[in-house]
This record gives structure tokens, sequence and C-alpha cells, in this order.
């Protein structure tokens, strides 16, 4: 019993050093803590004053933002625009085509009319579509032979004028919307060009606020980095709080099994002398007033 007292104190102090260590680090950590974070507020205030130097700037880089950015969405529905004028063209074309299919050999089209329609298509769709180089050789090397053809062909027109009618007025409606995608096209590649000036010159105007913009990205910085410093004690007081918790749960166990050690050699003790008051009593003798006291802790203990 002796041995296991000495073990509990033992113990006891272990526990009880390990808790006074784990509070003493925890204080630390809440000192680092209030005193990064006013760090941090400190670094905010001086990027804001830097940034609030140069309000000028800063609105105009918004305003040429937003100049950009209006010019790109008009890029994509220019582009939109074009595609689908594309579209158009290519599904008129192939009805055109079936027309021709359909009059098969009754149709009566001069021979030169043919290969200038012919070369128009190819010519669109070099200007129009991504070729590799074979596609290109091809292309242009079809393009050359039609060119050679048209100089020896018949210029005088032979079809019957209701025959070709309709395909002429189609191949009109074909060119007429090649053409608008052709606009669109011009036309967002201007914007693409004016979008990419306007981003070039945020970039200058960005460059020329120099040792200025240096000192605001900095600040920023270190603003970023003494919260996520405090962050990191933050993680760690956790760790130790919980620590904390360990310990002091282990301690009341310890007080805990001291106490009701120390109630039950009380109560011993008590019976024991309670006993020795009954013997003593049977035996007529006169008892003491810790005896008496004794008994009659006994008795109502029962």
């Amino acid at each position: 019993m002796v041995e296991d007292s000495a073990s509990e104190r033992d113990e006891f102090g272990v526990i009880l050093e390990q808790l006074r260590k784990t509070q003493a680090a925890m204080r630390v950590l809440i000192r680092g803590i209030r005193d990064t974070k006013n760090q941090a507020w400190e670094w905010r205030e001086r990027r804001d004053e830097l940034r609030a130097g140069t309000p000028v700037v800063h609105d105009e880089l918004s305003t040429r933002r937003a100049t950009r950015d209006e010019l790109n969405e008009e890029v994509q529905r220019r582009k939109k625009l074009r595609d689908e004028a594309n579209e158009q063209a290519r599904v008129l074309n192939e009805q055109l085509q079936k027309l021709r299919e359909q009059r098969g050999s009754n149709r009566n089209i001069v021979p030169l009319e043919e290969l200038r329609r012919r070369f128009r298509e190819l010519e669109w769709k070099q200007q129009t579509t991504s070729l590799s180089v074979e596609e290109e050789r091809a292309l242009l090397e079809e393009m050359d032979g039609l060119s050679k053809a048209m100089e020896t062909a018949p210029k005088k027109e032979t079809v019957p004028h209701n025959q070709s009618e309709e395909m002429d007025q189609l191949w009109q409606e074909i060119q007429e919307i090649r053409d608008q995608a052709q606009e669109h096209h011009k036309k967002m590649i201007t914007l693409v060009e004016e979008a990419q000036q306007t981003h070039q010159s945020m970039v200058q105007i960005s460059q020329g606020l120099g040792p200025a913009r240096s000192e605001i990205d900095e600040a920023h910085e270190m603003y970023v980095k003494c919260l996520q410093e405090a962050d990191e004690m933050r993680n760690r007081l956790e760790v130790l709080k919980d620590q904390e918790r360990d310990l002091k749960t282990k301690l009341n166990a310890i007080r805990q099994d001291r106490q009701s050690a120390r109630k039950a050699q009380e109560k011993a003790a008590l019976e024991k002398l309670a006993e020795q008051a009954r013997a003593k009593q049977e035996s007529g003798q006169k008892l003491s007033l810790q005896e008496l006291r004794a008994l009659m802790e006994s008795d109502g203990l029962k």
C-alpha cells in the first residue's frame, strides 16, 4: 500500500508537471497569435494606404479592363454570327448540289459558268478554312486546273433561262450569306486586335506603377503570410488544448482514487475503534468521548 501510494504520488507529479508545461506553451502561442494578427492588420493598413495613393491609376485600369472585357464579348458574338452564317451557307450549298444532281444529264449549263462557280467555291474554302499542307496543295492544283480550263471554255450560256433561274437565285443567296460571314470575320479580327491593344496598355500602366506596385504586392504578401502563421499557431493551440483536457482528466481520476482510498481507510479505522468501544461497553468499562463518537458514527453508517 505504501509503494502504491508512492507510485501514485510520482504519477501525479509527472502529470502535473506535464500540465504546467502544456499550459505554459499555450500561453506562448496565445501571445504569438495576438502579436501575429496585430502585424497582419498593420500590413493590411499599409497595403490599403499605398493603394489609396494611386486611385487615378486604378480607376484607369478598371476602365480599360471593362473595355477589354466588352471587346472580348463582342468577339464571341461576332464569331457566333460568322459560324451561323457559314453553316447556313453550307446547308444552302448542299441544296444547290442536290438540284444539280437531280437535273443530271438534262442540265445544259455552259461549262464556263460551271467552272467559275467551282473556282469561287474553292477560293472561299481557301480563305475561310484551316487546311493542312497536303490539302492546301491539292486545292491550289485544282484551282490552277480550273483557271486553265476557263481560258478555253465556251463563253456563251446555252442553258434555258427557266432551268437555271432557280439555281442562280440559290447561288446568289449563298454568296450574300458568305459575304455576311466574311464581314463578321473581318470585324472579329479587328475587335481581337483592339482587345489585345487594350490589354497591352493595361500591362504598361501596371508596370508604370513601379515601386508603388512592388510595395503594394509586398505588403499584401506579408499580410497573407501573417494570417497563415496565425492559423498555424491556432491549430497548434487546439492540439495543446486537447492535451490539457486529457491531463486534467488523468489528474482528476487520481484525485478521486485518493479520496476513495482515504475514505476507505477512515471507515476502516472508525469500525476498528467502534469495535473496541463495543467490547469495552459490554465489559462495563467507561468509554472515551472519541470512542463514543466512533460507536455512534459506526451505527449511523449501518
